[in-house]
């Protein structure tokens, strides 16, 4: 199987591993960053296949709509939808242009509009796939050490990416918008005809140097970037949900190019599995939250 696929943050990290995995398994890979510089150094020094640069700012919904525009007027075949750029902050509230909170915005509306927005264009080359990169870090059982996933109303969801209106905890707005990435793929499967498009949710597993320390202490981005990747290459093949970007990027691109998951829709593929299918939280599951997501991110894209 080969096609072309649109990979969002493709220029580094796990998003490059993927876009150099599908470049070299014969797909053209469009990349599409806010970062056009890195992604056309990606471009050129990935030899296997076809790939090319695409402008997008996830946290602008006029950007993804100038995406959506310049594949339709070129009249690009898409085959797959890989959602995988994400930001992750300590200091904030940041807000986008449209006065959202960049977590939020970026990690989940964005990619909820660039999804629906190309739907019909993925339909026609059917069957699509669409892999929605979350974490395992939206389900408390999983024990990260990071905060439960806290949800209220929306528009405080929108102003903090928490609960609680004029508070702001970094590492909850990720944690939400990761949650908020299941219940987005989950309703997407429930909404699709699976025989045009499947839509899964995977997890990479902790993957040090993949970018989501750009906000923190300068000491701690050391030891993110520099330290921790080596560490992690010796224990992963010892402890499944620890990984290197090579190996997630690899298996994030098995989800778009693996014969045996044609079909497969509305499921989640963990690194603590080695990326076989398994449950998600007990919240990822709930049909009503994930409905009311959708019809209250449906109204604030503009959809």
């Amino acid at each position: 199987m080969s096609g072309t696929a649109l990979v969002t943050g493709g220029n580094s990290g796990i998003g490059l591993e993927c876009t150099r995995a599908l470049a070299g398994a014969g797909w053209r890979v469009l990349i599409a960053s806010r970062n056009r510089a890195a992604s056309e150094a990606a471009a050129r020094h990935i030899h296997h296949g076809k790939v090319e640069v695409l402008d997008l700012d996830l946290s602008a919904f006029d950007s993804v709509r100038a995406l959506v525009r310049t594949i339709e007027s070129s009249d690009i075949a898409l085959d797959a939808l890989v959602c995988n750029a994400g930001l992750q902050f300590m200091k904030g509230p940041r807000l986008s242009s449209e006065g959202i909170e960049l977590t939020i915005g970026a990690n989940h509306l964005g990619h909820f509009l660039l999804a629906n927005l190309l739907l019909e264009r993925l339909a026609a080359r059917a069957p699509a796939r669409i892999v929605v990169v979350s974490s395992g870090v939206h389900d408390p059982a999983m024990k990260t050490g990071l905060p439960r996933p806290e949800i209220g109303d929306f528009e405080t969801l929108l102003a903090t990416g928490g609960a609680k209106k004029g508070e702001f905890n970094g590492l909850l707005a990720y944690v939400n918008s990761k949650l908020c990435n299941l219940w987005f793929a989950y309703e997407l499967a429930r909404r699709t005809d699976p025989k045009k498009i499947t839509v899964n949710g995977w997890e990479p597993g902790l993957v040090p140097g993949s970018g989501l320390a750009r906000d923190y202490a300068p000491i701690l981005q050391f030891l993110w970037n520099w330290v921790a990747p080596g560490l992690a290459a010796a224990i992963s093949p010892f402890y499944p949900g620890v990984s290197t970007a090579r190996k997630s990027g690899e298996a994030l691109a098995r989800m778009v190019t693996d014969p045996t998951l044609a079909g497969e829709t509305g499921k989640y593929f963990p690194s603590h599995t080695h990326w076989n299918e398994a449950p998600s939280s007990v919240d990822s599951y709930d049909t009503e939250r994930a409905r009311w997501l959708w019809e209250a991110s449906a109204r604030v894209t503009r959809l």
